[in-house]
């Protein structure tokens, strides 16, 4: 439900530092797993983890999901995952079926210390297909609002036993995780579990007519002047996850930040904006009746 293939951001200024040239030449080292799966259920998310190697070559990949759906948060923490980069494109791959998709990514430290590569923006195990991506930017922006993208299946997500990335890290690296169906079965009934917990009509959202939609561009609801001063002046840079409370009329009615990187500055920023700028068409139930539902995204800050 208000799933969309693109973050809201605010930009201000790009910057990068050259990548690690080296790491693209080298051969990905293969990581079995060194844990068992762990699932975190959380107020307002569901998160799986795993380790993978051991000692210099240890690789914790998290994986963090906020609604029902297929899209994924995907991070690794790892001395492997160190890069030189302020920011950039990683190459990631859910092998052996799955063809490389090209990620943007933040790096940065676990406990201050531990580098970790944060994949920006909503990962899929299966990249859209070209065909749907054109059919996409063929339509008009406000069309673009409900676009209903294909949502990959259990299949998909079986068929994936091996997790691949490549390019401007330390260290190019393949984790042997196994098939991924299990594991994401157990993150999707975690979040089907949110719904009700956030006191939303779980049957009534599986037989919708219509999902709720934005009446504007959400990537207009915030500006870069909404950037807090504080945090722009000292280079700080967020993800903030947000999730709103919409009533049967399409009003927002309340703002909760599901996670974030922090400074809090940034989280009150974001409910202040996007509660001042939403505005959406309600959800409608199988009989065509207006319900209260969720909408849920994420605010990238970056210069």
């Amino acid at each position: 439900m208000g799933r969309m293939g693109r973050d809201l951001r605010i930009f201000v200024m790009l910057a990068a530092l050259a990548p690690l040239g080296s790491a693209a030449a080298r051969e990905p080292m293969r990581l079995k797993p060194s844990s068992k799966w762990n699932v975190h259920y959380a107020a307002d998310s569901c998160r799986m983890a795993r380790a993978f190697g051991e000692g210099e070559q240890k690789i914790v990949l998290m994986v963090d999901r906020y609604q029902p759906g297929d899209a994924l948060r995907i991070s690794f923490v790892g001395e492997p995952t160190y890069t030189r980069m302020n920011e950039g494109k990683v190459l990631l791959r859910f092998g052996p079926v799955e063809p490389e998709q090209e990620v943007e990514f933040y790096p940065g430290t676990l406990n201050d210390k531990t580098p970790t590569l944060i994949l920006r923006g909503h990962i899929r195990v299966a990249p859209f297909p070209p065909d749907v991506i054109a059919a996409y930017e063929a339509m008009s922006e406000e069309q673009r609002y409900s676009f209903d993208w294909p949502e990959v299946t259990p299949e998909q997500e079986a068929a994936a036993t091996w997790i691949e990335v490549k390019r401007a890290i330390r260290q190019p690296f393949v984790l042997e995780t196994g098939s991924l169906g299990a594991p994401l079965a157990a993150l999707e009934k975690c979040t089907d579990e949110l719904l009700d917990h956030w006191g939303i009509d779980v049957a009534k959202h599986a037989m919708l007519s219509r999902k709720i939609r934005p009446r504007s561009n959400p990537g207009e609801w915030m500006k870069s002047r909404d950037y807090p001063l504080p945090m722009l002046l000292s280079g700080k840079r967020a993800l903030v996850h947000f999730r709103l409370n919409v009533d049967a009329a399409g009003k927002p009615t309340a703002c909760h930040i599901q996670e974030s990187t922090r400074p809090k500055a940034f989280d009150d920023a974001v409910c202040k904006a996007i509660m001042r700028n939403a505005e959406f068409d309600p959800a409608l139930d199988a009989g065509g009746q207006p319900i209260a539902s969720y909408w849920s995204q994420t605010v990238n800050f970056h210069m």
